[in-house]
């Protein structure tokens, strides 16, 4: 996946100063929907926040990167285009969400077991990611667009690990982020999060991408140095070709505590936190 040049750029920018929306206004009512929403918190303990301000890119659905994503060996056939979800879909907005310094901090180097904090925080905040989903819907409905969230239509589905809408791939193209050998995007706020995307027929200035190769942000495939989440993995479901998502989730689903599994929470997240990349780029040689 390369990068690529828009022919019709002025335009897009003409039609990007009528609507008054850009990267920085999105991110901004992301950030603040974050900051004061009181169903950002876990339920448990002192209810810490459970998402950090995220961040944000914009891709344009005519981006002919994604008419790479249903060949074999990136997606798939399974996936669409952004068309498929919204009639006359202009732009894509894509969000990465860092968990909180809070939940980041519970997870116990030492421990081959996710804390509560880190398995409460997947499910309830993946509740949360849908709000900020919605509310995006419904901020560019308020300022004359159509909007939709793949991610949440009913039509959506994924076999054998392969998704209709890859979130991690449209935040690649959106300039987000690239992917890292443990297969999370790696962010500017690091890899410790989760990713949500919306598609509009409103046209949005696209975010420049500071990279061209889908893995350029990740030491070990850049020049093969790092390599700690094939270290930190506890089932060994990351290796030097990447990552088995089928060990992966052995250690979420079976490897946990039986009160956790009672109250319907799961995963491991080993491969995100207590890592050079868990809450930052992680530095590369020569950088």
């Amino acid at each position: 996946m390369a990068k690529s040049s828009n022919p019709k750029s002025g335009y897009i920018t003409r039609r990007f100063r009528e609507t008054g929306l850009d990267v920085g206004t999105i991110a901004d009512y992301l950030g603040e929907l974050v900051g004061t929403d009181p169903r950002n918190a876990l339920p448990e303990g002192d209810n810490v926040p459970i998402w950090e301000a995220p961040v944000v890119g914009i891709a344009s659905a005519a981006d002919p990167l994604f008419d790479t994503l249903a060949q074999p060996h990136v997606v798939g056939p399974i996936h669409v285009k952004a068309d498929h979800w919204l009639a006359g879909a202009k732009s894509v907005i894509s969000f990465f969400a860092p968990f909180s310094r809070e939940i980041k901090q519970s997870y116990d180097r030492e421990s081959a077991l996710p804390s509560l904090e880190w398995v409460s925080g997947r499910l309830n905040g993946e509740v949360f990611i849908n709000v900020m989903r919605r509310s995006l819907v419904r901020f560019l409905e308020l300022r004359g667009g159509r909007a939709a969230a793949p991610n949440l239509d009913p039509a959506y589905k994924a076999l054998n690990w392969l998704p209709m809408w890859s979130e991690r791939h449209v935040a690649f193209i959106a300039g987000v982020g690239t992917f890292g050998l443990h297969a999370g995007l790696l962010t500017e706020k690091g890899a410790a999060g989760r990713i949500g995307s919306v598609v509009t027929d409103l046209e949005l200035e696209p975010t420049p991408r500071p990279y061209t190769d889908i893995y350029e942000y990740c030491p070990w495939m850049f020049d093969g140095t790092c390599g700690a989440c094939i270290r930190r993995c506890p089932v060994g479901a990351i290796h030097a070709g990447g990552k088995d998502h089928r060990i992966c989730v052995t250690n979420g689903d079976t490897n946990i505590r039986p009160e956790f599994k009672e109250w319907g929470y799961h995963s491991c997240g080993h491969c995100q936190n207590n890592l050079p990349c868990s809450d930052r780029l992680p530095k590369r040689k020569g950088t």
